[in-house]
C-alpha cells in the first residue's frame, strides 16, 4: 500500500470523526445554555435573600438607637450621668441588651455636644469619656453619681467598676468625637429632619474592644469593626449629643451565608470579609463598587439605611468552579465527556487499524532511518563535550589551544592576536558559603556576561575552576585589547543574582599579545598568566599587560614563598622591641614586640615585606604562635610592671583556637597576664561578626589588655569602640607627625585623647620623633608615646644594659 492510499483511508476516518464530535457539541452546549439559566435564577433570588437579612438587621441597628435617642432619660443627662435614674437605667439596659443579643452590638456610647477624648476631667481625674457606656450602665452609673454628689471632688473607686481603669478603652473615642463634629456641622438642630427619618452615619473599620467579655470572663478580646452614630435633639430641637454604637465585623460576616458575600461601603472604605474570598474570584474586585463583568454571577445591591454621607450595599459574586460544581451543570458535562470518550475511542481504533496495516509495510525503513539518525546525533554530542564545557557550554582548553594555533597560521600581516586570562576574584568563598549549586549557577552567568562583552571577533573558553580565557583578533594599533579588558572588569564587578542572594565577585586580567608577547601559543597563555599574577598582586580588579620582567619578579616571589615556609622551622626570625613612655612623667611603661626575618639570602627584613605574604601562604598562624611564645619569654626576665605589646594579625583571629595559644604562651613563660597587651588593627573588626567578638571577650578574660593599633586609619569607627571595651586606642603616626604643622591633626588627636579618657580608655601617640611631637601629644591629652625620640626598635639583647641603667624607667 503506498503513501497516498494510507493517506487517504486517515482523512475518511478523521472526517467522520470530526462531524460526530460536531454534532455532540451542539447539542451540549445547547443544554449548558439551560442550566446556566436556571442557575443565574437561583443566584439572584439567594443574593436578594441575604440582602433582605443585612439590611434588616442594619435597619434593627438604626431602630433600636434611634430609641435611645428619643428617651428623654438620654436627652437629659448630665455631663457625667449623674441624674439617671432607676426607670432611665432600666429602659435604657433594656434596649442595650436587644440591641446586643439580637444584632451583636459591641458597644453603645452617649456622648455630649462638648465631648473632647484628649481633655481632663476634673470629676474623674482622667480624660474624658463619654456620658454612659451601655453595656456598663448599670454598675457604673451609680458610682459615678456618689463621685459627683460628694461634698469635694472625688476619685472615683476602682473597685466599684466593672474592670480597671486602664481596661477602659478610648482609642475609638477620636472617632466618636469626628462623627458628633460631623453632625453638629451638618445637623444643629432637628428642623431638617422630617418625622422620624433621623440620620444614621457610620466609619471607616477600625479597631474596637468588647469589653463585655471582660465582665464575664476577666478576658478582652480586641476586634475590628465600625461606627454607627445617630444624633440626639433635645425638647428644643437643638443638638444635644449622639449615640453610637459599634458593630464588630465578625457580627456583619455571620450575616452572610459564604465568603461569596462582601458588604461594602466606598466611602467609607469598609469591606466586610474580602480576605475570605475565593480565590477563584477575579483580581480587581477589591473595591467591590461594580459586578465583575469575570464571574458567572456577581451583583451589587444597595441596601436601604439612613446614611445622608454614603451608601451601604451588597456585593455578591459566585465563583466559575461553583456553576461548574452545579448538578444539571455536571449532568451536562458528563453526557457530553461520555459521547466524546465513545467518538475518540471508535476513531482511534479505526486510525490504530488502518495504521497497523501501512505501518507493518514500513517499518523496516523507518527503523534504519531512525538509527542512522540516533547515530549521528550520538557522535556530534561526544565532539562536542570533548570540546566543550559541560557546565558553561564554553570551549575548553583543549579546543582553545587548536583554536589558537590555526589562529596563528591563519593570521594576516596586520593582525594580531590578543589573549586575555580571567580570574574570578572572591569566588571561593561563594562556594564555601552558598554551596556548589550557587557556584555553578554563578559560573554559568560569568559566562554569559563574557560572551556578551566579547563579540563577534572574539573566543571566550573556560580553563580551569573560576579561570577563562579570551581570544581576541586585533585589526589595528588602537588599545582593543585594554579596552575589552575594561570593558570584562565593569560587566564582572556590577551585582549577580543568584538563588535569592546578591553576590559581588569581580575579576583579575592579564594579557599577552601576538607577536609581541610570544610566537606560539603556550609562551602566550604563559606570559599573559604572568600578567594576571601581577594584576592579582596589585589589588585585583584591575588589567596588565605582559612585561618582560615580570617572569623574574614573580620567580623571585615564588621563591621568598618557599623559604617562608621552612623559616619558622629554621628559627630564622628574631623579635626587636620599640619602647613605649608616660606621656607625663617619661617613664618607661613597656615595650612593642616587633618581628624581624633575618634571611640567609638578603638579610634582616622588615615586617613589611614578609608579613602580607605570610597571610595569603598560611604561615602566620605558625609565625604568631612563635612571636606570642618569644614575646613572654622575653617580657618574664624585664623588672615589673613593664609590659609587652605583641601584635595580631586579622587571619589569627579566624582560628578556632587563638585564646588556649595566648593561654599556652602565658603558662610556659610564667608572664602574668595584666604584663601582656594584644594590638588589633580596625580591619579585624571590619566583618564584625559574632566570632570575632567573642574571641576578644574570651582574651579579656585572661586577664590580658587589647589595644586598638593604628585608630583613624581607614575603616575608624566609633561604633568599634563601643562593640568592645579596649584598654588603649593608640593614635596613628599620619596624624601625630603633622601635629606641628595642621591644626586639623592636632584637633583630631586631642579629639581621640578625649574620647579615650571619657571611655577609661589609655591613648598612645606613635610615631613621635621630635621635641614639639612630644609636646603636643602631652599638651593634647595622651597618655603615652612612642616613637623614635624615645628609642628605636632593638634586639633583646640590648635591653639588659637598658634597665641596668640609672636612666632606664625614664626617656
Amino acid at each position: 500500500m503506498n503513501a497516498f492510499w494510507r493517506m487517504t483511508g486517515f482523512a475518511l476516518i478523521l472526517v467522520t470523526g470530526a462531524a460526530t464530535l460536531a454534532a455532540l457539541h451542539i447539542r451540549s452546549q445547547r443544554d449548558l445554555a439551560l442550566a446556566k439559566e436556571r442557575y443565574l435564577e437561583n443566584s439572584q433570588a439567594a443574593s436578594r435573600a441575604t440582602a433582605k437579612t443585612v439590611e434588616d438587621s442594619l435597619r434593627a441597628i438604626y431602630e433600636n438607637v434611634r430609641t435611645l435617642t428619643y428617651l428623654p432619660s438620654v436627652q437629659n443627662l448630665d455631663r457625667h450621668g449623674t441624674n439617671l435614674g432607676e426607670e432611665g437605667r432600666a429602659t435604657i439596659q433594656q434596649i442595650y441588651n436587644n440591641l446586643a443579643n439580637n444584632v451583636s452590638i459591641s458597644e453603645v456610647y452617649f456622648l455630649p455636644l462638648d465631648f473632647d477624648p484628649d481633655r481632663f476631667d476634673p470629676v474623674t481625674r482622667k480624660l474624658e469619656e463619654p456620658i454612659l457606656q451601655f453595656d456598663q450602665l448599670i454598675v457604673n452609673a451609680r458610682a459615678r453619681t456618689d463621685a459627683s454628689s460628694a461634698k469635694k471632688l472625688a476619685t472615683l473607686d476602682n473597685q466599684s467598676l466593672t474592670r480597671p481603669p486602664e481596661e477602659v478603652e478610648t482609642y475609638e473615642y477620636h472617632e466618636l468625637a469626628r462623627q458628633l463634629a460631623w453632625l453638629k456641622a451638618n445637623y444643629p438642630t432637628s428642623s431638617n429632619i422630617e418625622g422620624l427619618n433621623v440620620p444614621i452615619i457610620g466609619t471607616k473599620e477600625l479597631i474596637t474592644c468588647d469589653n463585655t467579655d471582660f465582665i464575664h470572663s476577666g478576658n478582652d478580646a480586641d476586634r475590628s469593626g465600625f461606627i454607627l452614630s445617630v444624633p440626639v435633639f433635645a425638647a428644643d430641637g437643638s443638638l444635644r449629643g449622639s449615640v453610637s454604637a459599634i458593630m464588630l465585623t465578625s457580627a456583619l460576616r455571620k450575616l452572610l451565608p459564604s465568603a461569596d458575600y462582601v458588604i461594602v461601603n466606598a466611602d467609607y472604605g469598609f469591606e466586610s470579609d474580602q480576605h475570605r474570598l475565593s480565590t477563584s474570584l477575579a483580581a480587581d474586585t477589591s473595591s467591590f463598587t461594580a459586578p465583575d463583568p469575570k464571574l458567572i454571577y456577581s451583583e451589587v445591591i444597595p441596601l436601604s439605611l439612613n446614611d445622608p454621607r454614603s451608601a451601604w450595599r451588597l456585593w455578591a459574586g459566585f465563583p466559575n468552579s461553583r456553576f461548574e460544581n452545579d448538578v444539571d451543570v455536571q449532568s451536562v458535562r458528563q453526557f457530553e465527556l461520555a459521547s466524546y470518550a465513545a467518538t475518540a475511542i471508535v476513531t482511534l481504533l479505526a486510525l490504530v487499524c488502518w495504521y497497523a496495516i501501512g505501518r507493518t509495510m514500513s517499518m523496516q525503513t523507518e527503523a534504519a532511518e531512525t538509527l542512522e539518525r540516533r547515530v549521528d546525533e550520538r557522535t556530534a554530542e561526544i565532539q562536542h563535550l570533548a570540546t566543550h564545557d559541560i557546565l558553561t557550554g564554553l570551549p575548553n582548553r583543549k579546543l582553545l589551544a587548536d583554536t589558537m594555533d590555526e589562529a596563528l597560521r591563519s593570521l594576516r600581516d596586520a593582525e594580531k592576536l590578543a589573549v586575555h586570562c580571567i580570574d574570578l576574584d572572591r569566588f571561593k568563598p561563594v562556594n564555601d558559603t552558598l554551596g556548589h549549586p550557587v557556584g555553578d549557577e554563578l559560573l554559568r552567568a560569568v559566562a554569559a556576561r563574557l560572551k556578551q562583552q566579547a563579540g563577534e571577533t572574539a573566543m571566550v573558553a573556560r580553563v580551569g575552576g573560576d579561570e577563562f580565557t579570551i581570544l581576541q583578533l586585533l585589526f589595528d594599533d588602537d588599545d582593543q585589547a585594554g579596552g575589552l579588558a575594561s570593558r570584562v572588569i565593569h560587566a564582572l564587578s556590577g551585582e549577580f543574582s543568584i538563588q535569592g542572594h546578591t553576590i559581588n565577585i569581580g575579576s583579575s586580567i592579564g594579557i599577552a599579545v601576538f607577536p609581541e608577547d610570544g610566537q606560539s601559543s603556550e609562551v602566550l597563555i604563559r606570559n599573559a598568566d604572568l600578567a594576571l599574577y601581577k594584576a592579582k598582586m596589585e589589588g585585583r580588579g584591575t588589567c596588565r599587560s605582559f612585561e618582560p620582567g615580570m617572569d623574574a619578579r614573580l620567580q623571585e616571589r615564588r621563591q621568598l614563598e618557599a623559604e617562608l615556609a621552612v623559616a619558622v622551622a629554621d628559627n630564622q626570625f628574631v623579635l626587636h622591641y620599640q619602647p613605649l613612655h608616660e606621656a607625663m612623667t617619661s617613664k618607661l611603661t613597656g615595650f612593642e614586640a616587633l618581628v624581624r626575618w633575618n634571611h640567609p639570602r638578603l638579610g634582616l627584613l622588615a615586617p613589611s615585606e614578609f608579613i602580607h605574604l605570610s597571610e595569603e601562604t598560611g604561615v602566620i598562624d605558625a609565625l604568631g604562635e612563635w612571636i606570642l611564645r618569644q614575646a613572654c619569654s622575653d617580657a618574664a626576665q624585664w623588672p615589673l610592671p613593664v609590659k609587652v605589646a605583641v601584635n595580631l594579625s586579622p587571619i589569627q583571629f579566624k582560628q578556632q583556637g587563638l585564646p588556649l595559644q595566648v593561654a599556652a604562651a602565658l603558662a610556659a613563660s610564667s608572664l602574668m597576664p595584666s604584663r601582656l597587651e594584644l594590638e588589633i588593627t580596625e580591619s579585624v573588626l571590619l566583618a564584625h561578626n559574632e566570632h570575632t567578638i567573642e574571641t576578644l571577650h574570651s582574651l579579656r578574660d585572661l586577664g590580658v589588655g587589647i589595644a586598638m593599633d593604628d585608630f583613624g586609619t581607614g575603616y575608624s569607627s566609633l561604633s568599634y569602640l563601643r562593640s568592645f571595651p579596649f584598654n588603649r586606642i593608640k593614635i596613628d603616626r599620619s596624624f601625630v607627625s603633622l601635629m606641628c604643622e595642621s591644626s586639623e591633626s592636632r584637633a583630631i588627636v586631642k579629639a581621640v585623647a578625649d574620647l579615650g579618657s571619657t571611655l577609661g580608655m589609655t591613648t598612645t601617640a606613635e610615631g613621635v620623633e621630635t621635641e614639639d611631637q612630644y609636646r603636643l601629644a602631652k599638651e593634647n591629652g595622651c597618655t603615652d608615646v612612642q616613637g623614635w625620640l624615645f628609642g628605636r626598635p632593638m634586639p633583646a639583647s640590648e635591653l639588659a644594659a637598658f634597665f641596668e641603667a640609672p636612666h632606664a624607667l625614664t626617656a
